[in-house]
This record gives C-alpha cells, sequence and structure tokens, in this order.
C-alpha cells in the first residue's frame, strides 16, 4: 500500500509538472501572438495601409482560408496571393497584398507588380529570408547557392558559372540525348502495356539523370536502378523538410526519427557524390572535349585559390561544398523540370492545334523521320536553337506555371515604391514573397492569362516577340536568378523535340474532377514534396502515334 501511495504521489507530481510546462509553453506562444499581432497593427496604422479583414487572434488565417475554400482543397499554397488578388482587387491594384498568417507562416509582403518585384530582386538584391535557411538545413546545412548570401555565395557562384554556361551545356547535349532515350523508352514501354502512370514521378528520375551528366559526366542511373539509392535518399530528405508550419506538418516537427533519418540520407547521398567528384578531380587535368560543370568548378577553385596547378589530392574543402551544392542541384532541378515538363504536356494535349504546329516544326528542323532526331541533335546541339515554337511552348508553361517564388528579407529601412502612384510599402519584419505565379496570371501585363497562347512568344514572321519588362520571371531577375535555367530550358526542349512526335501522352483525370480557373491540372499540394506539383503527379496513359 505504501509503495502505491508513493507510486501514485510520484504520477501526480509528474502530471503537475508536465501541466506546469504545457501552461508555459502556451502562455510563452500566446505572447508571441500577441507581439506579432500587434506588430502587424502597428505598421498598418503607421503607414495607413489597407490589408484584408484581420483577426486579433487569427490574423488573415481566415480570410484567407474563406478564399481558398472556394477551390480545390489540395491547391498549392503559391498560387494564394492569385487567389486573393481577383477576390480583393481594390487592395491588391498597387500590385502588393500583406499577409499576416502567423503562426503558419512568417508575415508576408506578396508583390506582384513586376518592377517593384526588381527592386528587392534586381536593383537592389536583398538578403534571403531566414525562412529558406531554416527549410533547407536538413538537406544541404546552409551551404548552398540558394540559401547562402554574400561572400560566401559571390565565391561559389563564380565557381559554378562557367559550368553552367549557356556554351558548355551546349557541348553537353550528347550526354542528355542518352538519358532522354532512356525515358523515352520507359514511356513506349507504357504505351505497349496501357497502363495508367504518374508521369512527373518518371519525369523527376530522368531530370536526375540529366544532371548527372551535366554535373559529373556520367548517368546517375536512376532511370534504370530500382530504388537507386541515391535518389531514394534525396526524396526521403526533402519529405522530411518544412515549408511551413501548417498542422499537415507538425507530425514531422516532432517526429523521433527525423534527425536521424536526415542524418542517414545525408550520409548516403555522401558517399554516392563523393566518389564521382574524386573521379572528376582524378580526371579534369587531361579531359578532352565537353567539360563537366564540376570539372570546370574545380579550375575555377584551384585558380581562385592562388593555385598554378591541381595537388595529387583534392581540397577537403571544395569536396564538403560541392556535395552540398550537388545536393541543392538535384533537389531544385530534378523537382521544377519534371514538373514543368508535365504541365507542358498536358497543355499541349488540350490544344490540339498547338502541338501540330509543334510537330510540323520538328519535321522542319530535323526531317520527316522521327527517329533520326537523337542523332542529329547529338552530332549538332545547335538544332535545339531552331525551334521557336517549342521555345515558346517552355516559356509559356513557365509562364502559367512557374514552380518558385523568391522570398527576401525585409528590414526597417527597406521601402518599396509603386513606380505609378508613387506610394511606399514598409517592408520591416516582413518576408517579401516575389510572387511570380500572380504576376505572371495578371491581366495588366498578359492577354488572356489563363489561356495557353505560346504564340504569344512569338511575332507574325516567327521572330520572338518583345515583352513587357520584368514581367517573365519564372527563374526569377537579378544577381541571384536560377544558375541551371539554360540547362532546364536545354532539357525541356529536348526532351519534348525527342517524344512529341512519336507518342500521344494523354491525362487521365476524370472530367467531372475540381478545377482551378477551368483547369483540371493545377498546381497542387503533394505529400512529401516541397514546391507546388501538378496535381496527383499526372496520371496519363500513353499511345504510339501511327506515323504517315
Amino acid at each position: 500500500m505504501a509503495l502505491f501511495e508513493l507510486s501514485a504521489g510520484a504520477a501526480l507530481r509528474v502530471l503537475r509538472a508536465v501541466g506546469v510546462i504545457a501552461l508555459a509553453i502556451f502562455a510563452r506562444g500566446f505572447f508571441i501572438l500577441y507581439q506579432k499581432r500587434i506588430q502587424f497593427r502597428r505598421l498598418v496604422a503607421k503607414h495607413g495601409l489597407d490589408v484584408l479583414p484581420h483577426s486579433f487572434i487569427f490574423g488573415h488565417l481566415i480570410s484567407v482560408g474563406m478564399a481558398m475554400a472556394k477551390h480545390p482543397a489540395d491547391l498549392n499554397g503559391q498560387v494564394s496571393p492569385l487567389v486573393l488578388a481577383r477576390d480583393y482587387p481594390e487592395l491588391a491594384k498597387d500590385g502588393v497584398l500583406y499577409i499576416d498568417l502567423w503562426p503558419i507562416s512568417y508575415q508576408m509582403l506578396a508583390v506582384f507588380h513586376p518592377d517593384m518585384m526588381a527592386q528587392f530582386c534586381q536593383e537592389n538584391s536583398q538578403l534571403k529570408h531566414e525562412q529558406v535557411r531554416w527549410e533547407f538545413y536538413p538537406l544541404t546545412k546552409n551551404k548552398d547557392l540558394v540559401t547562402t548570401d554574400g561572400a560566401q555565395w559571390k565565391r561559389w557562384r563564380s565557381v559554378f558559372n562557367p559550368g553552367f554556361s549557356t556554351q558548355n551545356i551546349m557541348s553537353l547535349v550528347p550526354g542528355f540525348v542518352e538519358e532522354v532515350l532512356v525515358f523515352k523508352r520507359y514511356l513506349e514501354g507504357i504505351a505497349t502495356t496501357g497502363e495508367v502512370v504518374a508521369l512527373e514521378t518518371q519525369g523527376m528520375k530522368a531530370t536526375c539523370d540529366i544532371i548527372g551528366r551535366a554535373v559529373l559526366g556520367k548517368s546517375l542511373g536512376i532511370q534504370t536502378t530500382p530504388d537507386s539509392p541515391l535518389f531514394k535518399a534525396l526524396k526521403e530528405n526533402i519529405a522530411w523538410l518544412i515549408p511551413e508550419w501548417a498542422p499537415r506538418q507538425w507530425g514531422k516537427m516532432i517526429h523521433p526519427l527525423r534527425q536521424l533519418s536526415t542524418w542517414r540520407n545525408n550520409a548516403i547521398m555522401r558517399r554516392e557524390l563523393r566518389s564521382l567528384i574524386e573521379e572528376q578531380y582524378k580526371n579534369s587535368g587531361h579531359i578532352e572535349g565537353p567539360k563537366t560543370i564540376v570539372n570546370l568548378a574545380i579550375r575555377t577553385y584551384v585558380k581562385e585559390n592562388g593555385q598554378t596547378s591541381m595537388g595529387d589530392v583534392i581540397d577537403p574543402e571544395f569536396v564538403d561544398a560541392t556535395i552540398e551544392h550537388i545536393k541543392m542541384f538535384l533537389f531544385a532541378g530534378h523537382d521544377t523540370t519534371a514538373s514543368t515538363l508535365s504541365f507542358a504536356y498536358y497543355s499541349l494535349h488540350e490544344n490540339p492545334e498547338i502541338i501540330a504546329k509543334v510537330r510540323a516544326e520538328h519535321d522542319a528542323v530535323f526531317g520527316a523521320d522521327p527517329s533520326q532526331a537523337a542523332d542529329m541533335i547529338s552530332k549538332t546541339p545547335a538544332l535545339l536553337n531552331q525551334l521557336p515554337l517549342t521555345l515558346a511552348v517552355v516559356r509559356e508553361t513557365l509562364r502559367m506555371y512557374p514552380p518558385v517564388g523568391s522570398v527576401r528579407a525585409g528590414s526597417p529601412d527597406y521601402f518599396l515604391t509603386n513606380p505609378e502612384t508613387g506610394r511606399q510599402y514598409p517592408t520591416d519584419n516582413l518576408m517579401m514573397f516575389s510572387c511570380s505565379y500572380a504576376m505572371q496570371r495578371d491581366a495588366t501585363y498578359w492577354a488572356d492569362p489563363d489561356t495557353f497562347n505560346p504564340e504569344r512568344w512569338l511575332t507574325k514572321d516567327g521572330e520572338p516577340a518583345q515583352l513587357r519588362k520584368n514581367t517573365w520571371r519564372p527563374f526569377e531577375l537579378g544577381p541571384r536568378s536560377c544558375i541551371g535555367q539554360e540547362l532546364a530550358m536545354t532539357e525541356l526542349k529536348l526532351i519534348l523535340a525527342l517524344t512529341l512526335r512519336e507518342l500521344d501522352i494523354v491525362p487521365m483525370y476524370a472530367p467531372t474532377g475540381e478545377r482551378f480557373f477551368g483547369a483540371l491540372m493545377y498546381q497542387a499540394h503533394v505529400s512529401g514534396e516541397l514546391t507546388a506539383h501538378p496535381k496527383g503527379g499526372m496520371p496519363v496513359i500513353v499511345k504510339k502515334r501511327v506515323l504517315s
């Protein structure tokens, strides 16, 4: 009995301690909420800002929730500024919206005026917001081009710039062709079985292999290796990343195995990549022909460190940093390029007159026999530059479905100025969000913005059209623009050139399914992924075309 009383007493003390801790956490959380709401309301009052209906308890969660509730539940959050701008046109007329979603997300200044976006991304490039570093730390320890700033970023950007140049990317196209042919054979196999597949999944594997060719000069074998250790570790670590503090992320935040799993996956990626980097180093002094991104990075790194030649042993600092950079290249490149490819296939299928013109363009450049195109491109990669309509399709897809936007840190003494009205907008304690999706769907800058119209990019004589400055920014503009944009554009043109004439990619969405601005396929939140992805991974069947 005494033992029971002692145990009961101990249990009661534990419960009391837990209760005190829980109360302290709640009190701390409420105090921070109070500070955040007061801070936001003072900013609004001081500068006379017009904002959405604002609750002291919920901020703009109710206003935004009601606006988003009119659309599919899985709609990706990056489209919310567009939804709000169309629901509240008077508030959005200057191209900005102040949005308070704390504690789900940082308090935000959403910007979708092209010249105001240019102010903090191009004219006076602001520092990346802390959210970016917090989000990607488990993947790269913030040793990559996306999360770094200042001298560190400048140093490594200069190291990798030569490899991502247009000239160098074109020299690597023959290797890309081999990977695209693997992807094409996969599609042909699906056409034989008639099964429905999520196209984006294989697209991500294909783009990873192409990135491997560009960065390391060899296939990573992800398309042909079931459960590739490198790809599996990459995808698992992406799934552990936390882009926001919404309830759907809470399980990951407190999961006891999150730290162990990310450590294990990083170790796997490090093991897989280290040997490939060391191989590049050993061969870098006597490589003939095209140079990989890492090979050129090694040469630039050696030169910038004042060395006249490469030593027998590779610099450990270079290896460590390059591994983290490659992980980010793989994440950013495979994810966004595969998504764009899926939206391009969908948009072309929905517009048969456009795909017919694209196929005719391919016939004109490569000849009537599609089977010859791969060899022709391998021998003369510059042929990809003779496809203005194909390029226009890629650009229009990226206009309608930009994968991500850039976020920068506001500060007390930094203001954005609307060029038409001259009004200044404060950025203090705010995350500035360059909303490419909202701006690239704005009728102020684009005729029929929700219509897929690649020919808007061409004049009547087929030459590139001159569009308004600063209005096309899927890769962002300015010094922090995506280093891999030339690689991505080349990949997309190449894949379309080698698949469209022989295969029909048929989306398999239910005709009665939910739509977003008329489209069955839209940018959705997909479990385990970080950025916007096509709904359901784009379920398709593939049909072989009968060629005359």
